[in-house]
């Protein structure tokens, strides 16, 4: 197994499991009444939800392992940061709560066109060039 294979399903499974642990700490009753049915279940979806992805969407994966990661860093950082909002004018952690949400909207978007990322990135010459394999 290769280095970007084998980071890539590393991604893949960090993102599930991140977001088995929101779903079971973000409090939707929803989550939390199959939470409390099922305790331990979230963590059993995770893990398969992992597999079924590294086997069902190969295409395109690393890109949509670290848009997942995008669209779940906001959901940390928010916590961190609301005690240090101002409660008028401006101050420099906003600048960090601007850039979270475009991270977020980053990955919404990488997560539905991930081949647009992908391209963009090329252009940008950041991205992995298919014919140098």
């Amino acid at each position: 197994m290769n280095f970007k294979k084998a980071l890539t399903w590393f991604l893949v499974v960090f993102a599930w499991f991140w977001t088995a642990y929101e779903c079971h700490t973000i409090g939707i009753d929803v989550f939390d009444m199959l939470l409390k049915r099922f305790p331990g279940q979230v963590w059993i979806m995770a893990a398969v939800l992992s597999y079924l992805t590294i086997i069902w969407m190969p295409k395109n994966l690393l890109t949509r392992a670290v848009m997942g990661i995008f669209m779940l860093i906001p959901s940390e950082l928010f916590p961190l940061l609301r005690p240090h909002l101002p409660d008028g004018g401006f101050a420099p952690v906003q600048i960090l709560v601007a850039f979270a949400y475009v991270l977020a909207v980053i990955g919404m978007y990488g997560m539905f066109y991930p081949w647009r990322i992908e391209a963009a990135l090329k252009r940008l010459g950041l991205g992995a060039d298919k014919s140098a394999r």
